[in-house]
């Protein structure tokens, strides 16, 4: 999650601002403006690590987003007087949100590879849209002749012909940007989206509808770089297509990874380190002709450098400065085996009528027809390849069936996607361990405990903090992680990260749990306090259970389901699934003449 800057960088930034306060009355009128196209353009590479460093979208579109923001300030400023500077700048933000609106409806549909290439298709779509119609005077650029200015009751509060408070507004505005976006990111809905960036699966399955976070987040960002691009058609009053252009967007990706990408201020860094070394370069009089003619060499040279010295770019260096940090507090100590006292409920019950999927001829699941009473462990068996994990994806909405039904407590819930169908109670794990592994086992169960409370938009923890604390507190001692709550989870053995899955669930709220191989690669010990785990969480749950332990089911399950080549073979109690000559002869075989030696 993102944290509080060290206090290394604050002391550099404090300085770093007394610096830009001070630039004004020791500077030219070059360095006013140099600095002034510093501070516009920092605005829009913090707005790009929104996406790339908080939420994990690379796009290769945003400065469209800018150049529309460009745009959006020439359209609103009259030809030979100056524009009212409120309107500019909401024209610009506006405009900006609604470009990234309508790319991002149709960009979140995609992942990965194919929503770079969206975005970069899109970018050059609005590129071709200014650059080759009369929309806005075209390739020839369009110019804002007088600077706009804030006037109120006739009198002049703001002028941007004035470079002084043109300069000072700008720093303002990164000011004001900067901690709004970092207030952002540390809400609900910023922890939304980092975890969105770390496991959009596993946030899926949580009840986080995440095409909605991700373009709302899409849209913030797109109105920001809108912001910056009205301000940047203040600096010279001229604005290009070239705004537009997918090599903008490039250079403010590598802006965003020089500096630190998912720091917020590290993009700042790279902001200002990147211009600043691409005017140094360019200067015949600083470096020689020979190097200012071949100013990109250096450049690329540079950054390379800076990337291998510290691959966490900028911000990385503040490591070397900053003392250790202190650990963090540990909650009482916990017997990770000792029950928790908790009342008894009824759970849902799960079913399922004539269930198949197909994949091209492959019959994965075929015509399963079955309800889990609730309360009960439910163990579902079979060989590899008999549609188990196809069928769990079936129930938890991961898929969508090919026929039949799905309904929990009779309510049908066939084809619901997977966040709509957890907000019904359903949670499940996964075949392998499916957790936020850069988290810490606290900051897991609080993703899964903020799924059922607030809106999508939650930017605050003051009304839930009490309960959702408690709940995380409740999960981790039901789950016996409660001297681990502080620990980063991808640090924890294979049996703990299994039982913190458990614990997601518990403190999502769900009551009907689909764990799919929660056992695999546990020693005796763990497995023991896993299934004695199972069984508490049944007079509050409905347990669905895959597993190839056949001991451990056995001592767990209150049924036992078996699936053979996607078709359902068997269904009962553990004793008569252990004397079915179908499931010896399909499956359980000499195991079942073992256990029952042993019985």
């Amino acid at each position: 999650m993102l944290a509080r800057p060290s206090l290394p960088v604050i002391v550099f930034f404090v300085a770093l601002l007394a610096l830009f306060a001070a630039l004004p009355f020791v500077g030219g009128p070059y360095a006013i403006k140099f600095a002034t196209r510093l501070l516009v353009l920092a605005i829009f590479v913090v707005s790009l690590d929104l996406l790339i460093g908080i939420t994990g979208l690379v796009s290769f579109g945003h400065a469209a987003f800018f150049g529309v923001g460009a745009y959006a300030a020439y359209f609103v400023s009259p030809d030979y007087e100056a524009g009212n500077l409120a309107l500019v700048l909401a024209a610009g933000i506006a405009l900006g949100a609604l470009a990234a609106l309508v790319v991002g409806s149709f960009a979140m549909l995609t992942r990965g590879f194919y929503f770079i290439m969206v975005t970069l298709a899109a970018g050059q779509m609005l590129y071709s849209l200014f650059h080759d119609t009369d929309i806005a005077r075209g390739s020839d650029g369009a110019y804002v002749n007088v600077k706009p200015n804030l006037t109120l009751a006739g009198k002049t509060l703001l002028d941007f012909e004035s470079s002084l408070q043109f300069y000072f507004f700008t720093l303002a505005a990164l000011i004001a940007v900067y901690f709004l976006l970092f207030v952002l990111a540390r809400s609900p809905f910023g922890r939304a989206l980092q975890g969105i960036r770390v496991n959009e699966t596993r946030m899926s399955a949580l009840g986080y509808h995440a095409y909605r976070y991700k373009l709302a987040a899409f849209v913030v960002a797109g109105a920001v770089a809108g912001l910056a691009g009205a301000l940047f058609a203040c600096i010279d009053g001229f604005v290009t297509p070239e705004l537009l252009s997918w090599h903008q967007s490039g250079l403010a990706i590598m802006m965003v990874v020089l500096g630190g990408a998912g720091t917020l201020f590290g993009p700042i860094l790279g902001a200002f380190a990147y211009i600043a070394l691409e005017d140094l370069l360019k200067t015949t009089s600083l470096v020689g002709e020979f190097v200012s003619s071949h100013w990109r060499i250096g450049t690329g040279a540079v950054l390379v450098v800076a990337v291998l010295l510290s691959p966490d770019g900028l911000a990385g260096f503040f490591k070397l400065f900053g003392a250790r940090a202190a650990p963090a507090p540990t909650p009482p100590h916990a017997d990770p085996h000792a029950a928790v006292d908790r009342p008894a409920r009824a759970a849902r019950a799960l079913s399922t009528e004539g269930l198949s999927r197909n994949f091209g001829a492959l019959a994965a699941v075929s015509d399963v027809t079955i309800r889990f009473a609730p309360n009960l462990v439910h163990g579902i068996i079979g060989p590899n390849g008999a549609g188990k994990t196809t069928f769990t994806n079936l129930l938890s909405g991961a898929i969508p069936p090919s026929s039949g039904h799905v309904r929990i407590d009779g309510a049908d819930v066939t084809g619901w996607p997977a966040h709509r169908i957890a907000h019904v109670g359903l949670g499940r794990s996964y075949q392998r361990t499916n957790i936020f592994g850069a988290f810490t086992v606290a900051e897991n169960c609080a993703l899964a405990a903020q799924a059922r409370n607030g809106s999508m938009l939650r930017l605050t923890d003051r009304r839930y903090a009490a309960k959702e604390a408690a709940t995380v507190a409740h999960a981790l001692a039901v789950a016996g992680l409660a001297d681990r709550a502080h620990v980063v989870a991808s640090k924890m053995s294979n049996g703990e990260q299994r039982q913190l899955e458990i614990a997601m669930l518990i403190a999502s709220d769900a009551d009907l749990l689909l764990l799919d191989e929660p056992l695999a690669g546990m020693g005796p010990e763990e497995t023991s306090r896993v299934v004695a785990l199972l069984r508490d969480l049944a007079k509050d749950h409905t347990i669905v259970l895959i597993e190839h332990d056949m001991d451990a089911v056995f001592a767990a399950a209150d049924t036992l389901t078996v699936l053979v080549q996607g078709k359902l073979l068997a269904h009962g109690a553990p004793d008569d699934i252990r004397r079915n000559e179908a499931v010896l002869e399909a499956y359980l075989g000499h195991h079942a003449d073992k256990s029952g030696a042993h019985a």
